[in-house]
């Protein structure tokens, strides 16, 4: 099933999804020791097309792949309980899928592996960059840096968000999920030693 790149429904404003594969650096690095490097790349082609059947359920444009995780981009008007099923189906198809067709065929795993999960919103400005529509804005920034963030003072940091308090306001304040008040410094941004936010269990413990 092939993804779908429909970037007509963010229009101003979007909520910005950032988040990557924990140890993706370690766990390439072993499988081409082992020669075996097509496994993982493999696997990031069968979570593209997992991404491809979800925009049946929600709306959302697949915006950037970064190398071991996507930027995704949904309109300001999505429902939170719809974008926290969402991240928590995704969590559940890596967790269990990463685990069969990669974790398994190394040696030395990594203590934490999984997703995690940086969310802002804001405004996006579009630009054209080589023919391709592209953005910039405040909120692609710090999704970002949060989604970089969760690692900071958390020895599992795997199947975990955070999310900025407008995102947790306006999506999740009525979500039945663990949520804790945290603080991180996030580079390159205003005020980063002080930027408050939330830190959402997406799985159970």
């Amino acid at each position: 099933m092939a993804i779908t790149y429909s970037r007509g429904h963010i229009n101003g404003d979007a909520i910005v999804v950032a988040f990557d594969i924990c140890a993706s650096s370690d766990i390439i690095e072993e499988l081409i020791l082992k020669g075996d490097v097509d496994r993982f790349c493999g696997f990031l082609i069968k979570l593209k097309t997992y991404l491809a059947t979800a925009q049946k359920g929600v709306t959302f444009d697949p915006y950037k792949f970064t190398g071991d995780g996507w930027i995704l981009l949904f309109p300001p008007d999505t429902e939170g309980n719809a974008l926290l099923t969402f991240l928590r189906d995704l969590c559940a198809f890596f967790k269990r899928e990463f685990r069969k067709d990669v974790l398994s065929y190394l040696d030395t795993p990594p203590l934490n592996t999984g997703l995690t999960f940086g969310l802002e919103k804001g405004r996006l400005e579009p630009i054209t960059m080589y023919g391709a529509k592209e953005y910039v804005g405040r909120a692609l920034n710090i999704a970002c840096r949060l989604q970089n963030a969760i690692k900071d003072r958390d020895e599992s940091p795997a199947y975990k968000a955070l999310v900025s308090n407008a995102v947790y306001n306006d999506y999740f304040s009525k979500a039945d999920c663990k949520v804790y008040k945290v603080v991180r410094s996030l580079s390159n941004i205003r005020a980063g030693a002080n930027f408050q936010c939330r830190k959402i269990n997406l799985l159970s413990e």
